[in-house]
């Protein structure tokens, strides 16, 4: 009898086991359970390291190239203020940035690759950047975290070019892609398309100032599209950086020694 009793204990807890492995969210249930958040609700609301999580990959997936690097948008709505066209719950969020709510704009290739873990730490991270009106929050707020915690969230390589990819990665893959091919995520909605900044017969010509302008003003205010948003938040070393990544982009290769 004892025997058994031990194979059905050893039995039940590898059923438990394999049930936590095979969901893949046996941390986050813990979590769950732990701050008895609501049901149906983002798992992560209440852990400020999720905030940070979720900063890291707002930046590392692009969102800040439509949205802002605030969150106070630009070529996207803002995610700062209480207007929400779909809803502002944490599910109905979930399945937008997951790209599957009927007629959405955005695009759902990014929200498509990220795990679920990622999209619910990028929901805290917006969460945390909320300042509408308080009597709109129908969701969990997360803790505060420290700017300090933030800043630790953009690392810098400190080469420019290698600073001006990572900053080109943040804000200008959705539409002109990971490589600078004009064929990023975005791209199959806009019309014009995305420049190809690889494209040397155009972009050599393009001095260094102009092209400052141009990311820093937008496309409007030199005469260009208005698809190509400012980005009035970046200081001038960062400008600086990006246009020498850009002009890398289009750049003829070294020659072989």
């Amino acid at each position: 009898m004892t025997s058994r009793l031990v194979i059905c204990g050893a039995l039940l807890l590898a059923a438990c086991n394999s049930s936590s492995k095979a969901d893949g969210k046996g941390s986050a249930a813990a979590k769950v359970v732990q701050d008895d958040v609501p049901p149906g609700t983002n798992p992560f609301a209440k852990h400020g390291e999720a905030v940070v999580e979720g900063r890291k990959i707002f930046l590392k997936y692009g969102c800040a190239g439509c949205h802002g690097m605030g969150g106070g948008g630009g070529m996207g709505k803002p995610l700062i203020d209480e207007e929400w066209r779909f809803g502002s719950d944490d599910q109905t969020l979930f399945k937008l940035i997951r790209g599957e709510i009927p007629n959405q704009t955005m695009p759902n290739m990014i929200g498509k690759a990220m795990t679920d873990e990622e999209i619910w730490q990028v929901l805290t991270y917006v969460r945390s950047i909320y300042a509408g009106d308080p009597a709109k929050i129908n969701w969990v707020v997360p803790p505060p975290v420290s700017a300090e915690m933030l800043a630790a969230a953009n690392q810098h390589a400190g080469d420019p070019i290698a600073d001006g990819k990572q900053t080109f990665s943040q804000l200008c893959t959705p539409c002109h892609g990971p490589e600078g091919h004009g064929d990023g995520p975005a791209a199959v909605s806009l019309n014009p398309k995305p420049r190809n900044l690889t494209d040397a017969a155009y972009m050599q010509p393009l001095d260094d100032r102009y092209l400052f302008e141009l990311i820093s003003r937008g496309g409007i205010a030199l005469g260009k599209s208005q698809m190509m948003p400012a980005q009035p938040t970046l200081t001038a070393q960062e400008l600086n950086n990006v246009v020498a990544y850009v002009k890398s982009l289009s750049a003829a290769p070294a020659p072989a020694h």
